[in-house]
């Protein structure tokens, strides 16, 4: 049979994933039997923690590589964005400085969307993530919800009426207008910190069109705001 080579992509992306994450997982048992053991000097501690954190580091591009990729299961159901957003707001924390306030505001009687929670997850930790980045230690992000968002101008097949709009805002130095384009290119990153995949933007706009939406931004210095537009179930 043959396959077309979008899916051919994917696959070899699933399967490399699982083979690294397998791997992955043998460093992770057996440095940990290591670091157990209390006989270990010092040094040799340091070093091995320092393999740990690197091999951490590395199950969590694994993940992100694999959410590039199209689901091989999807399960739509009824979800309420801004009750969602609740239940991840404290997995946020990890994303943030520790003078970084996060705010969350909801409209009142938002109307449901219809998708698959993994890919709804994906794009908003992806989002919240990229915004903490930006915004730095004594920053804020603010997270607004809101229903009734006039259609977006864009071709759409099927192009519903109504969209709930998610808006992530940080007050970091913002998106050079030069970059508008790349930032969303996998592996392409601004940022000068440890361990930055340039995956975060590509994971969540991937996400987003899987779910039928989009995802757009603006941008001034001081202020950037990265908008997902998901089709409201009622529309």
């Amino acid at each position: 049979m043959q396959i077309d080579h979008s899916e051919f992509q994917d696959q070899l992306v699933r399967g490399l994933a699982h083979r690294m994450n397998n791997i992955l997982t043998l460093f992770h048992g057996y440095v940990g039997l290591m670091l157990d053991n209390g006989k270990l000097d010092k040094p040799t501690t340091d070093g091995l923690k320092k393999i740990q954190d690197g091999a951490r580091a590395a199950t969590e591009l694994m993940d992100r590589t694999h959410s590039l990729v199209r689901p091989t299961t999807v399960v739509w159901r009824e979800i309420h964005l801004g009750e969602f957003v609740q239940l991840l707001r404290p997995g946020f924390e990890s994303f943030r400085g520790a003078k970084t306030n996060i705010e969350l505001e909801v409209e009142q009687d938002l109307p449901n969307i219809w998708g698959d929670m993994s890919r709804v997850k994906a794009a908003i930790i992806e989002l919240v993530r990229n915004a903490c980045d930006a915004a730095g230690s004594g920053g804020t992000v603010t997270i607004s919800i809101h229903g009734d968002e006039p259609a977006p101008n864009v071709s759409c097949a099927a192009q519903p009426i109504r969209w709930v709009c998610l808006k992530v805002t940080d007050d970091g130095p913002g998106v050079p207008t030069e970059l508008d384009e790349k930032i969303y290119a996998p592996f392409f990153s601004t940022k000068k910190m440890k361990n930055s995949a340039g995956l975060g933007l590509a994971v969540a706009q991937g996400s987003v069109q899987q779910l039928g939406g989009l995802i757009r931004h603006r941008s001034v210095p001081g202020r950037t705001t990265f908008e997902m537009l998901l089709p409201s179930r009622g529309a």
